[in-house]
């Protein structure tokens, strides 16, 4: 029996734990992987590679809004294009401990991440704009004419 937050504390740092050794070879293989494939992604807490920046797709008549939480980085830390159909989003987080530091929990990771986001339609590449406010980017993205729905006039015959 439980006698108290202490006890529940301990017995969910054992959980922990046990939960992070059942995932480790796991996150040893993806590791592994990603070092092959030059490409370095933070993990979730169940050890799964997570996609980085979280980011989301919206549409409107006459643009694409693509916002990306990307905190702690800054206007030169990131980078937007547009190549062929595609949005391209890099950046890189650094982390380092400041001389005379001594590290006892390290989960805030360095991360060099690139997200290549296809556009459903095309866009006006020479109009795009990018804005980092609050530690999301938000990356506007107007169509190009063509894409545009017009509408047709109806003549009688």
């Amino acid at each position: 029996m439980l006698t108290g937050w202490t006890d529940l504390e301990d017995t969910l740092r054992t959980f922990d734990m046990l939960q992070r050794r059942a995932f480790a070879p796991l996150a040893a293989l993806e590791e592994a992987r990603d070092r092959r494939n030059a490409v370095r992604r933070p993990q979730t807490s169940l050890g799964r590679t997570a996609r980085w920046p979280a980011t989301n797709v919206l549409e409107t008549k006459e643009a694409f809004v693509v916002k990306a939480d990307i905190p702690g980085l800054t206007e030169g830390d990131v980078s937007v294009s547009v190549e062929e159909d595609s949005l391209v989003i890099r950046g890189e987080r650094k982390t380092e401990v400041p001389q005379g530091y001594r590290v006892h929990l390290h989960e805030r990771a360095s991360v060099a991440f690139t997200r290549k986001l296809p556009l459903p339609a095309r866009v006006d590449s020479d109009n795009v704009t990018a804005t980092l406010q609050s530690g999301v980017l938000t990356v506007t993205l107007p169509k190009a004419r063509e894409a545009l729905p017009r509408q047709v006039a109806v003549k009688a015959g």
